[in-house]
């Protein structure tokens, strides 16, 4: 569920409400709702907000959801700031760890050819690297600055 109000306070209270028709209309579907699988983050701008839990109550038992600092939604790390430097730090360590895998393949006795090499970085690393760009990329310089990290290895 995703809402968006002038306040915090106003928010929970438009996701409990939503929680509970979502919950009916499954329920109606003969379909089942796990609420301790539910996340929760606040995505606000300002520095000093806190980030309050919500309160929940399916089958007349109380869930709480605390809010996390970052949620994976699509493949993409949200923090509650989008500054999206978790996601960075995820995609640059993924495509680390392919280069690794990589680098094995090019031993240099019987190592695969060089245009095969750059065939499997293209596809595999670069396609890691860009997922979802134009989501989280506004030309930062130190999201850059990571993933040059990679690049150059």
């Amino acid at each position: 569920l995703y809402t968006s109000s002038t306040s915090l306070e106003l928010n929970i209270s438009i996701l409990c409400d939503s929680f509970l028709t979502v919950t009916h209309i499954l329920e109606n579907l003969g379909l089942m709702i796990e609420p301790s699988k539910s996340e929760l983050t606040h995505f606000s701008w300002h520095h000093k907000e806190t980030r309050p839990h919500i309160n929940l109550m399916h089958h007349n038992t109380p869930y709480r959801v605390k809010p996390s600092e970052t949620i994976k939604w699509l493949g993409v790390w949200l923090d509650s700031k989008l500054s999206f430097r978790k996601h960075v730090q995820m995609i640059t360590t993924k495509a680390h760890h392919i280069a690794a895998g990589i680098q094995m393949l090019a031993n240099t006795v019987k190592g695969l050819h060089q245009s095969c090499l750059c065939l499997i970085y293209n596809a595999c690393v670069c396609s890691v690297m860009t997922y979802a760009s134009p989501v989280w990329w506004r030309r930062q310089k130190t999201l850059a600055n990571k993933l040059s990290t990679v690049q150059n290895k």
